[in-house]
């Protein structure tokens, strides 16, 4: 009971105290016309830009940090992605920024900021995890534990860099083929989309890799995650060659901006932390019922 209480104590202060005090900070960003649509490092002044991302970070970390030491790891992620989603919610619409500055500077700039809270939430993540924790608490710890042992060892193996690249893959394309809007909440939503199937992708491009007793063991959320989070960073990289900087004003005025482009760096990274474990869990489940089906068949 207690544990539940402490759950849903950390959730309200997340949505309702934490969360608009990090929107708040980012709020403080204006574009070069003097309004909000802007993201953190895309705004008028980079001084202001990089206090306020260093702002919204540490909030971010934190939170994610002293909810895992109070409540467990899952729930210090979950209450991370509510801290980041006030700012995802509340930024600039992309087209809009791009309409203000389409240059591959604006580009460069949303890769940077990708990269920026990408490792602020694996700082995060690292700091957050305690070995221990999850056999005192009753859980699978390993699959959400973020240390930097698991994660070189997921990444200098095959399961792990399937899942980290499959994780990549199946959010491009969602954003790719659903991305229509660059309105906050379109963006939140297809990113949401995106993190889901990335999680299915990795965690079945993980199973696939493995062979004999290793199918059973559960796949960690890290290499994926991570895989999901850089498309904050590859997207718009890949908006410099395609459609390249000189084309990004025509689109947003034909409102034909691939769908890579009007997925923010706040909302990629939000998304990793909420859509990777749902797509994760059905994976990870359909396969548990799978095992325990297949011996009673037998």
């Amino acid at each position: 009971m207690l544990h539940v209480l402490k759950q849903w104590a950390a959730r309200a202060l997340s949505l309702c105290v934490i969360g608009p005090a990090a929107a708040w900070v980012a709020h403080r960003v204006l574009a070069a016309d003097g309004t909000h649509q802007t993201t953190l490092l895309t705004g008028d002044s980079l001084t202001t830009g990089l206090s306020s991302l260093v702002g919204v970070a540490l909030l971010v970390l934190l939170t994610g940090v002293i909810v895992a030491r109070l409540v467990d790891r899952r729930e210090g992620l979950l209450n991370m992605a509510f801290v980041l989603g006030w700012v995802a919610w509340t930024s600039g619409q992309l087209g809009e920024v791009f309409r203000v500055r389409p240059d591959t500077g604006t580009l460069v700039m949303l890769a940077a900021e990708g990269l920026l809270l990408t490792g602020a939430v694996l700082l995060a993540g690292v700091l957050m995890t305690d070995p221990q924790r999850g056999g005192r608490m009753g859980q699978p710890d390993d699959v959400s534990r973020f240390d930097l042992p698991l994660l070189f060892s997921s990444l200098t193996s095959k399961p792990g860099l399937a899942a980290m690249l499959a994780g990549i893959v199946g959010a491009a394309a969602v954003a790719m083929l659903f991305g229509q809007s660059d309105l906050p909440g379109q963006s939140v939503g297809v990113g949401f989309g995106a993190g889901i199937l990335g999680g299915v992708a990795g965690a079945m491009a993980a199973g696939s890799m493995r062979g004999g007793d290793e199918e059973l063991v559960a796949t960690p959320y890290a290499p994926i995650m991570l895989g999901v989070m850089l498309c904050a960073v590859i997207a718009p990289l890949l908006g410099i060659v395609r459609p390249g900087a000189g084309d990004l004003a025509g689109l947003v005025v034909r409102g034909d901006l691939p769908g890579y482009l009007i997925v923010s760096p706040s909302a990629w990274v939000i998304c990793a932390l909420l859509g990777v474990p749902v797509g994760h869990s059905w994976v990870e489940h359909s396969a548990a019922q799978a095992n325990a089906t297949t011996p009673a068949m037998a």
